[in-house]
């Protein structure tokens, strides 16, 4: 009596096809049932880009429709390369066992026919759909390893180009045949991304001012008419702005939350010719916009005074007073406000309406001592003892310092690792013991059943795979916090470079260089104190007084 055979063909990615189609697999079963004598070919399912390990039973329609199939007995066998194309779990191997309940007999060209009727069938298929298991974590981990080898040589991973930036053949040949490419700057809009760096840190814009700012310019976004916030958001975090490549910014957990970016993985060796923004000024912008988002969430938590205390950059450069928000009262302590006013009035010979600003700081306790304080009055003070600070700065040699933190922060890196290392040592071992008794726990002849191990191992296995994934971070960092001397020299240039901005330039910038250079000023009728934003050992005096 013939046997009707159905096929089951299943790849668990697009890029596995071929032309949208699985054409190996067919033949292979092809050749395979013809040497069959009472097999006849009945009809085939096909599962393009389903992954077996991902998905379960239940999640998996093709599945669904062989079982609700073989229950109306409309077939006697299912054929298929591999038992991974049936499933990377333990749970498939309670698949095959149903199918064979239903008189299915379940057979694969590699392996032969999966039986389950005598015990040792059982626990054969069971390890075996396990092993399978295990080989799709490996393939998952060779993959990612694969990602973060290429990103630590500064070799592009794939997808769409940033903005700034086009794709172009790289020259090299993937494992697959397929030409792999590489990102190339586009000058005009490596401008657009300098000018959004510059608002963001000289002018201390937002995304959304920064976004109105190029709307109103009229410049414009290659795939969309208007510039959003989230857009220039996106610019403002790649680290591919100055040169590094970075994977495993979001959580792998399907919440897609954005990682710390000292946990990201960025290429060991800055790539030059990818460069758009320098290093230091793409920190700065980290610097701004995760001080200004901490500075809001301790808001809704702390008070005022806490959160001023803590943090320094301000959350809006606008308003003509470059003082506010770093000045405070010296009797009372509480932060001064803006007590500016307007004067109008009509020029009587020609109509002509008139207005002059009159800048103040007030302070809100309004002390009998002093609440009150001119513009002109308190920022000329202050003016002056920023640029003498400048210039003493200037004569400063900060590279021993730079040295002696960077010999501490390399040091704790090491012992860091040291631990992981230990700890991954120790979970490999339970690893092992644990599959050394799954045979036994399969039998029944173990304390734990087989299901209990396997979620053992896997917990075991993913916090080991967490430990490697924190160990290469580490290592990144590490290299990282390795200061040149030329990075030192460009830390002292920029201080040159504050000096001529403080000189001539709009409120906006000199806000927010005040905001890096002051901790605080307190203020009391003719007794002004400047508290600098530095350390104590590099400065003798860090304060100045007026």
């Amino acid at each position: 009596m013939s046997k009707r055979v159905r096929t089951l063909l299943r790849v668990s990615s697009r890029q596995q096809l071929h032309d949208d189609d699985i054409p190996v697999q067919r033949a292979e079963a092809e050749q395979y049932i013809a040497k069959q004598p009472d097999w006849i070919f009945d009809r085939e399912y096909m599962e393009k880009a389903v992954s077996a390990y991902k998905n379960s039973v239940e999640d998996r329609e093709v599945l669904q429709q062989i079982l609700a199939d073989a229950r109306e007995k409309q077939f006697d066998v299912l054929l298929t390369y591999m038992s991974d194309r049936i499933g990377r779990q333990e749970e498939y191997s309670f698949y095959v066992a149903t199918l064979n309940r239903l008189g299915i007999e379940v057979w694969t060209i590699r392996d032969g026919q999966l039986k389950t009727e005598e015990h040792v069938d059982r626990l054969l298929n069971y390890i075996r759909f396990w092993q399978n298991e295990g080989e799709s974590k490996k393939t998952g981990m060779r993959v990612r390893d694969t990602q973060r080898e290429m990103v630590k040589e500064g070799r592009f991973v794939g997808g769409k180009a940033p903005f700034g930036y086009r794709l172009v053949p790289s020259g090299i040949i993937s494992n697959h045949g397929r030409l792999l490419k590489k990102l190339e700057i586009v000058e005009e809009e490596a401008e657009i991304v300098r000018k959004i760096y510059r608002l963001a840190i000289c002018q201390g814009l937002g995304y959304e001012k920064i976004a109105n700012t190029l709307n109103a310019e009229g410049i414009r976004t290659i795939t969309s008419d208007t510039w959003k916030p989230g857009t220039v958001g996106g610019i403002l975090k790649n680290p591919i702005y100055m040169g590094y490549y970075a994977i495993h910014r979001r959580a792998g957990n399907g919440s897609g939350a954005r990682l710390d970016r000292r946990d990201w993985i960025y290429s060991e060796n800055q790539i030059s010719e990818l460069v758009i923004i320098p290093q230091p000024m793409w920190e700065k912008a980290q610097q701004i916009r995760e001080t200004r988002k901490n500075k809001i969430s301790a808001a809704k938590e702390q008070s005022a005074k806490q959160y001023e205390e803590q943090y320094r950059v301000p959350l809006c450069t606008g308003g003509k007073l470059a003082l506010t928000g770093l000045a405070y009262c010296g009797y009372c302590g509480k932060r001064l406000k803006n007590g500016s006013y307007c004067n109008h009035w009509t020029v009587k010979a020609t109509g002509e309406r008139k207005v002059s600003f009159a800048g103040r700081y007030v302070c809100p306790g309004k002390c009998r001592e002093r609440s009150c304080y001119s513009q002109d009055y308190l920022e000329s003070i202050v003016f002056r003892a920023v640029k003498e600070f400048l210039k003493e700065l200037h004569t400063m040699d900060l590279s021993l310092e730079i040295r002696k933190i960077r010999q501490l922060v390399k040091a704790g890196f090491e012992k860091e690792l040291e631990q992981i290392a230990k700890q991954q040592q120790i979970l490999q071992l339970d690893i092992e013991t644990l599959e050394e008794k799954i045979p036994e726990a399969i039998r029944g002849n173990y304390c734990f059943s087989a299901g209990k191990l396997s979620e053992l191992i896997r917990e075991k296995a993913d916090r080991k795979r967490e430990l490697e994934i924190k160990k290469e971070k580490m290592k990144v960092r590490r290299n990282q916090a390795d200061c040149r001397e030329e990075e030192t020299k460009q830390l002292m240039n920029e201080t040159l470079n504050w000096t001529k901005l403080f000189e001539d330039t709009d409120p906006a910038t000199r806000k927010m260089l005040l905001a890096a250079l002051i901790d605080k000023i307190i203020v009391k009728d003719r007794d002004i104190v400047v508290k600098f934003r530095f350390h104590p050992d590099a400065l003798a005096d860090n304060e100045q007084t007026e």
